[in-house]
């Protein structure tokens, strides 16, 4: 195949879907976008499950500083 006539091609394959993705943008923006209705607002909170404490303890050794079962670290400084 001749490579102007693949990116003519593609070209028009992008073209179709900005057209058809614009309809559906519009008709988000019209209804209620985002909005999710539910019969409860909040979840209910369980107990809980126990922790993995061979998981603590390998990242608390790979963490450049801990504190019992806390990682100290500020934000960002730990890449």
């Amino acid at each position: 195949m001749d490579i102007e006539k693949i990116k003519r091609q593609a070209r028009q394959i992008l073209d179709n879907f900005a057209d058809a993705l614009a309809s559906v943008e519009k008709e988000a923006k019209e209804g209620k976008e985002g909005q999710v209705e539910r019969d409860e607002f909040e979840r209910k909170e369980g107990n809980g499950k126990e922790g993995n404490a061979e998981f603590r303890q390998a990242f608390l050794k790979n963490a450049p500083a801990h504190d019992d079962d806390f990682v100290i670290a500020e934000r960002g400084e730990w890449k």
